[in-house]
Order: C-alpha cells, then structure tokens, then sequence
C-alpha cells in the first residue's frame, strides 16, 4: 500500500512538473508585516521571484515556509528537503543557465500543495558548448581596454568548450604567438595563461586572439577580445590625473570588490602607469603601487611633476586628543597604518622634510617621532604610543596644504559602585534599515523575519542593561527611521560616542552551500585600538551563545570596523538565513544569549566585571525561635 501511495505521489509530482504553468508562484512575505499567518501554503523567502543569481552558477540555496499543519515531506525539484516544525526549510540545489524553475511540492499526508519560484542564471551553459569547439563572448579578457608596462605580466583567460587545445596571441608583441592556456581544474572550459611583457618591449597596442582546437569531432574555433592591450612607453609612462573623492581607498589588484589596502588613502593629484578592469593604477614610488576605480580619477594632460615638501612638524596636546600638523606644499596621497606600539604614516610625493620640529611633551599618547626616507620622493614618520596610554583612535585629514593627524586619549570615565559605566557613551547601530520589498535592506529568515527588524529587537533589549550601569546609549536607529552608513559614522562622531558596536545577522552569496559546514556568530574590527572590545564581545560569545564559533576576524572591507575615530566592532550574532537560528532571533528568550554576551563584553572591555544576580531570600512559613539567654 505504502509503495502504491508512492507512486501515486511520484505521479503527481511527474504531471506538475510537466504542466507547471497551472502551479501557482510561491510569495514571500516579511513576517512582521503580516496581521495573520498567509493564506499560501508555501512562501518562499529567497531567492525572489525572477531574480538574477550570480553568472554561471551551478546551484544556489533556496529556503522559505511550509504552512501547512502537522509533520510535512518537502520535495524541491525531486530532492527531499527536512522541513522544520515551524515549517521552515533550507536546501541548496543545482540550476541551469537561463531561466530555471523550482517546483516545491509539500505533504502532510492528508493533503498535498505545490509551488513554483523563478529565477535567471546568466550566462551560457557549459553543455551548450559540447557538441562543438565554441568560445563564450562574455567571458574573455580583457572586456574593457587594458594598459601595462614592460615588465608587467597579463593575467588572460577565455571560456570555451573544456577538454580542447586552447592558445592566445598578442599581435606585434614578442614572443606571444600561440602560447598554450591551460584548464582550469575547478572549472571546466575556463583556460588561463599569464604572459609576461619583456622589459625590452617597444610602445605597442595589441589585439588579443584566443585559437581552439581539437574539439569535439576535431572542430576548430578562433575569438578576438572586445578590448586591445596597450603597452606604455617604459621611458614616458605617466599620465596625470585628479582624485575626484578626497580620501578614497586604494585596492591591491584590479578587482570591482574587496583588496582594499586598508591603510592606503588618495588625495590631490597622482600619477597614472598602468589601466586593468576599469581601473587606473596609482603609482606611488618606483616600489608601490595601488589601483583605484576609473570613475573615481579625472585624467589631466602630463605638465610635469612638482613633490611635495615637509617644512615643519607641530604636535599639540588638547584634552581629548593630540594633534599632528605637518606643513606641506601640496597634497599627496598617504599611508596611516597604526600597530600596537606605533603609527606610521607614509607621505607619498614627498621628496623632504625641513626637520622644524615643535614637539608638545605634555601629550599623553606620544613618546617620540622618527622620520626616514625608504624610496625616492617618499617619507615615512614613525609615532611612539607611551607604554601605559593606549591610543583610542585617530583621524586624519588635509586642511589647505596641510595633513592633520588627531590621535585620540582614552574618554574618562565617573564610575560608582551600582553604575560602573557612568560616563560611558556608547553607540548601538542596529544594522540596515527597512524595505519591506525585495530587494530587502539585509538579509531575510526562512519564515520572513528581516534583518533590520532582527537587529533593533537586538539593540533595544541590550539598551536598557547598559543604562542601567551608567551609560549614555545613543541609537542609529528608533522604529522604521532609515539611516545610510556615512550617517551613521556622522552620529558617532556628532555624540561625541566612546565606542561603536554594529549588530548585525549574517548571509552567506547564493552560491555558497550554508550547510557545508558550521555556522554561527563572528566579530569583525579592523584597527588594534578596535581589538580589545573586539576580543571582549568575542570572549563572552563563547560562553553565552550556543551556536558555533565562526571566529574573531580582522576585516579591511566592512565599512563600520574601518571607522578609524574610535573601537569599533561589527558583531554577526547568527545566521539569519538559518532556521533554527531565526527562530533565536525572533523571541526575546533566543535573543537573551546574545543580549548577555554583549553586555558582558562591553563591561570587560571598560575593566567591569558583571555582578552576579541576588538570589531571592528563601522565607520559611515557620520561623523557628531565637534562644533565650537570662
């Protein structure tokens, strides 16, 4: 009978998917937008209806809701997925390039419903490369035109049809006619090369030519890049451009995302040697270098090159901070990279200093300041931190010629004996900001819970704890009210905030399998004056929350733990995209972990230890009498 029902069920799954067209699309609806619980029986939280997942990819997870009563089987595409008791789910399964389908198909035994989400995969599908050698057009380098000098070496890749011959040429450049590519083990039909551009190579603009062969049935394939390779002139390589956006971070390597030399900032005019993935590559010395987005520079006709030079250094002493002022002739790009017993601040552009020195002694922070000159035209000042006053921030910025550098003293405190804070200001941002559209602002649960609300249920149960032992908490965010990250840091800065602790529920890429390995809460900063709150909210983490431990991370990409000013953490409590770990976040009793490791954190990190509860007085209905003493 059991194997009858089966097939029946088989069946019906067979002609559903045959007729989809009559299914209905799964919604997804925020949670806590809903007056009652959704007539739908199936909601699908992520991905969004007909949305455009990462190019190429091979699956993606999907989760979402099953309302229906009683334990229920879950098949998703012909593979069975555990459905939670709330009904929540999670699974990752494989897609096709173009428009693919789920067809979700849920049972209770009693009664059974289907739906269907819809999503794009962009790009082609490697099977559509098989019968026939073929080269994919979207995936080929370079896609936009690239610049180098003698010396450099060209990263080049193409997609085609795996297991063929594959070679490129650059035309008129030596020594670069049919290189062989190799194929990429991890993925089949990429081939890559890199080829080195001799230093005797003359000025040169090269088309890139991409050959297959012996394809399948011995076919033949030949493709050109959309964009030329230029070689610069070694002797004359410079153009000259404008920073657009005063301050903006410089990358490693030509990548749109991530490789941020987090210490590196662009200021004034820069020289220009080189061009890669819509990025212009700043020359800072004849040993660095850095690369920085095209939109963000406007090129200017070379006019020759003017240094900047130091003609004095004054430090001043203020009660909250000291200051640094170097006097300088121009602005330049710079270095500020801060370690546990120092600062170095490097001074790109820069061919001297005039060595006028007036020196504050009564800074509490500085012990003393070196200065060499490690390249041409480039200096570096070394600042000593005194051992027993750490640095609790700094700032810097151009004021006319002039670079200022502010290193903050560590904010004073007026504890007492019931309020060990007081005199504590501390900011809780609760992370993103509502949209209850799609795309949301964060990430989403399973049943619909949206980061946003998850993170201000977060920061307005650990409010009052912190109120309670003296502190002044200060709020990014009070019910629906919208806040970008900049006004965010504006607030911290305009309160005047001791520390600043983002809360946040994390996500993962929807290529990336959630459940290949355990996931839990993290905390990121960035700067060493970040590190001791960082490691004090980590510390209690491992022992309040009985989740898996995803680590303590430094992180040079998050914008909050790159808030140079003063400590700052971001913390990711959870997964929210997790179903049990939703469930945490959606009840006062689940969040009650958190709330206690950071409130027990923010303490150590002050040098508070949290008091223990009193336990309430035991009264005995009978009191047995005191001894009479005549």
């Amino acid at each position: 009978m059991k194997r009858i029902l089966f097939l029946l069920f088989s069946l019906f799954v067979f002609e559903a998917a045959v007729h989809p067209q009559n299914i209905p699309t799964a919604p997804y609806l925020p949670a806590q937008g809903r007056s009652s619980a959704p007539n739908d029986s199936i909601t699908v939280q992520f991905p969004y209806e007909k949305m455009t997942v990462t190019r190429g990819a091979a699956r993606i997870f999907l989760f979402g809701q099953i309302h229906l009563s009683g334990p229920v089987k879950l098949d998703i595409n012909g593979e069975s997925v555990p459905v939670q008791e709330n009904g929540t789910f999670i699974a990752f399964l494989p897609v096709k390039s173009g428009e693919f389908e789920f067809l979700l198909t849920a049972s209770n035994g009693r009664e059974t419903v289907q739906a269907v989400r819809r999503i794009v995969v962009p790009g082609v599908d490697i099977k559509d490369f098989s019968s026939r050698a073929e080269f994919d057009p979207e995936e080929i380098f370079p896609q936009s035109p690239a610049e180098l000098l003698p010396g450099d070496v060209v990263g080049l890749y193409v997609r085609g049809t795996p297991g063929a011959e594959v070679t490129f040429t650059l035309s008129g450049l030596k020594d670069a006619k049919n290189i062989p590519m190799k194929e990429d083990v991890s993925s089949p039909g990429m081939y890559r090369a890199k080829y080195l551009i001799r230093e005797d190579q003359k000025p040169k603009t090269a088309k890139i030519t991409y050959n297959m062969e012996n394809g399948p049935d011995g076919s033949k394939a030949k493709i050109t890049a959309p964009a030329r390779l230029k070689v610069l002139d070694a002797k004359d390589p410079f153009t000259r451009a404008q920073v657009l956006s005063a301050g903006v971070k410089l990358r490693k390597i030509p990548t749109p995302r991530e490789n941020l030399y987090p210490f590196y900032r662009a200021y004034g005019e820069v020289l220009l040697n080189g061009r890669m993935n819509g990025q212009y590559r700043i020359a800072l010395n004849e040993n660095e270098s850095a690369w920085l987005e095209e939109k963000n520079l406007k090129t200017l006709l070379f006019s020759g090159y003017t240094p900047n030079r130091i003609t004095e250094l004054k430090t001043t002493a203020l009660p909250d901070k000291t200051r640094l002022s170097f006097a300088g002739s121009r602005i330049i790009p710079i270095s500020v990279h801060e370690f546990n017993d120092r600062m170095e601040l490097t001074l790109y552009y820069t061919d001297g200093f005039d060595e006028n020195y007036s020196f504050d002694t009564t800074s509490p922070i500085i012990e003393s300041i070196t200065w060499s000159q490690p390249a041409r035209d480039t200096l570096l000042f070394k600042i000593y931190f005194k051992k027993d006053s750490p640095l609790w921030g700094h700032a810097y910025d151009f004021e006319g010629n002039n670079l200022i550098i502010d290193l903050m003293h560590r904010p004073g405190l007026t504890p007492t004996k019931d309020k060990p804070l007081q005199g504590a200001r501390i900011l809780l941002d609760a992370g993103h900001s509502p949209r209850r559209t799609v795309p949301y602002d964060g990430a989403v649960g399973p049943s619909g819970y949206l980061e946003y609300e998850a993170n201000l249920a977060l920061a307005e149960d650990l409010k009052p704890l912190l109120e309670k032992a003296g502190a002044t908490v200060i709020m990014t965010r009070h019910g629906n009210n919208r806040m970008s990250l900049q006004n965010r840091y504006q607030l911290a800065l305009k309160e005047k905030a001791h520390i600043f602790v983002s809360l946040h529920y994390n996500a993962l890429p929807e290529t990336v399998n959630p459940l290949a390995r355990a996931r839990g809460f993290s905390v990121y900063y960035n700067y060493p004056h970040s590190f001791k709150l960082a490691q004090s909210v980590y510390d209690a983490f491992t022992r309040h929350v009985p989740l898996p431990d995803n680590g303590m991370i430094a992180n040079d990409v998050l914008f909050i733990p790159r808030i140079p000013q003063l400590p700052s953490i971001l913390v990711e409590n959870a997964y929210l995209i997790l179903p049990e770990q939703e469930q945490m976040a959606k009840t006062a009793d689940g969040r009650s972990a958190f709330v206690q490791a950071l409130y027990e954190g923010i303490l150590d990190f002050y040098g508070v230890k949290p008091r223990p509860e009193k336990k309430p007085l035991r009264r005995n209905a009978f009191k047995k009498p005191g001894r009479r003493i005549f």
